[in-house]
């Protein structure tokens, strides 16, 4: 890593143990806010198609990593898949297993550091979590370790630090409009979350092209982009105008690697 504070393992743990206690105090109202639960019908429709699109109509055996209070996992369960779900924070896992019982294995795990036997899964599948890791390069190897020969990966993220001159505008109209509409604000902990995000790796953002050059180097053998406007557009619609907003001024993708 560049960053000398990561480069040890205490500071790396200590900064572990701090995002875990930060999105722990965050998994009461985690779902309340747009782009987390999944809120529509539409919503579900547009998950479900981009699984498809990704894992094809079979059912698999999926990992979903960093799975909080289990809103992908509910989107391959309804698709027929078999779906093991780890995340760092009690407090997330204790609402997905609230939501999916016994249909889906929910354990605590390290996104970073699995568990998990080499070749385990046919997919795996995780949402915002890349932009977070303390150790990327680690846990994609990780991840490539526990995929079956043709496996895939998929990978939805954004990039939630640079803006162009629309999405700063765009960004600066949803605060406004959250302001006056009273809503709760995005990070209920300023102070924290800003502490947390500028110690990541991938502080400076997180760009899709970025993110396909380690996965190739991971050993991926083929990285595309996968359509996750789709899901976005669902979401906008069923969104009062401060989060539709919200929703347009980052850039999000949605990357599908293979290997071979």
């Amino acid at each position: 890593m560049s960053d000398s504070s990561l480069s040890t393992p205490g500071a790396n743990y200590s900064l572990k143990e701090e995002i875990r206690t930060y999105w722990s105090g965050r998994a009461a109202s985690f779902d309340q806010q747009v782009g987390h639960a999944i809120k529509s019908d539409a919503e579900l429709a547009a998950f479900q198609s981009l699984l498809r699109q990704s894992f094809g109509a079979e059912p698999r055996e999926v990992l979903d990593l960093a799975c909080g209070t289990g809103e992908i996992t509910r989107a391959l369960l309804s698709l027929g898949h078999e779906v093991t779900a780890i995340d760092f924070s009690e407090e997330m896992l204790a609402r997905a297993r609230a939501k999916h019982g016994d249909r889906a294995r929910i354990l605590a795990g390290d996104a970073e550091r699995l568990l998990d036997d080499n070749e385990s899964y046919d997919a795996l599948v995780t949402r915002h979590l890349v932009w977070t890791l303390t150790d990327p390069e680690a846990a994609f190897a990780e991840w490539f370790r526990v995929l079956k020969p043709g496996g895939k990966l998929l990978v939805i993220d954004g990039d939630w630090i640079n803006r162009s001159w629309l999405q700063g505008l765009l960004n600066r109209a949803a605060t406004f409009l959250r302001e006056r509409a009273g809503a709760a604000p995005h990070a209920a902990d300023r102070q924290a979350f800003d502490s947390i995000t500028s110690r990541f790796f991938f502080r400076d953002g997180l760009s899709a092209e970025r993110l396909s050059g380690m996965l190739r180097q991971a050993g991926f053998a083929r990285v595309e982009p996968a359509d996750y406007a789709q899901v976005v557009k669902a979401q906008q619609r069923h969104a009062a105008l401060h989060d539709a907003l919200r929703l347009a001024s980052s850039t999000r993708f949605a990357l599908l690697a293979t290997k071979t």
